[in-house]
């Protein structure tokens, strides 16, 4: 089983206090097989992980989050930024725009009661073309982990798992188990696109 945590944010993205340089000595203490940096609305930001997975002989992919109209997307395998589209968008119009490049879009949290407005909670039943839906955020209450995974089921859809940490002592606390070792970011994504992975924590291994 190869363990990636899909969803980390560092400093590079303005909200976390997670040090770059601190990442692949953290995911190795806890386990992981990889991790996955996923900062707010640009793929350009997390690029100086390139150089430390190539220093540290350790995998490390870069996707990023984008807040759509309805509530937060985890976007893998297509390399935009900020100046490419702006926030706030229906979150069916951004899968529909991953998809066309060959991207996977997973939902993130959708049940997350904390967020600035409401969460995109049932809404969620109502998008198509998803690779997935993140069925297991390590920074989230159990309770709105079992709505996202009742959600899954639902539309029949695989979970992702992901820490979403904004802080180093939560990172790996969630994270995907697949298969097999994935070896790039396209081979990420076809493993997405194709739903071979399951979500798993650290409290049920």
């Amino acid at each position: 089983m190869f363990r990636i945590d899909l969803h980390v944010h560092t400093t590079l993205g303005g909200d976390s206090n997670i040090r770059p340089e601190t990442v692949v000595a953290q995911a190795r203490r806890v386990g992981l097989d990889g991790v996955c940096i996923t900062e707010h609305h640009s793929y350009d930001l997390s690029q100086p992980f390139d150089e430390i997975a190539k220093a540290e002989h350790y995998p490390i992919f870069r996707g990023f989050e984008y807040r759509a109209a309805e509530g937060h997307l985890l976007i893998y395998g297509v390399r935009a930024g900020r100046g490419d589209f702006l926030p706030g968008l229906p979150m069916q119009r951004i899968v529909e725009w991953v998809n066309r490049r060959g991207g996977a879009a997973i939902v993130a949290h959708p049940y997350q009661r904390a967020m600035i407005g409401s969460p995109l909670g049932d809404r969620v039943l109502q998008l198509t073309g998803l690779s997935g839906i993140e069925t297991l955020n390590g920074s989230l209450q159990p309770a709105e982990n079992r709505l996202a995974q009742a959600a899954a089921a639902h539309m029949g859809l695989p979970g992702t798992g992901g820490s979403d940490a904004h802080g180093l002592h939560i990172l790996g606390k969630a994270f995907t188990c697949f298969s097999e070792p994935v070896t790039s970011e396209s081979h990420l994504v076809q493993a997405l696109r194709e739903g071979r992975y399951s979500h798993g924590d650290h409290t049920a291994a």
